[in-house]
């Protein structure tokens, strides 16, 4: 499958997780939620990098 597919659909999936767990835990610095973001930071990073390679090619 394309990379930049999964890693959109990886992106959507962290993001409803980050949701669902500040909703669950009504709190936005509780370990759970900053792995989360911790997590959907770099999976963004993963984007952009190969969203730019395919650009330059």
């Amino acid at each position: 499958m394309d990379e930049l597919i999964t890693l959109k659909r990886r992106i959507s999936d962290l993001r409803d997780e980050m949701h669902e767990l500040i909703d669950k835990k009504g709190n936005l610095v509780t370990p759970e939620v900053i792995h989360v973001s911790q997590t959907l930071d770099k999976v963004l990073d993963q984007y952009y990098e190969a969203k730019m390679k395919r650009n330059r090619n």
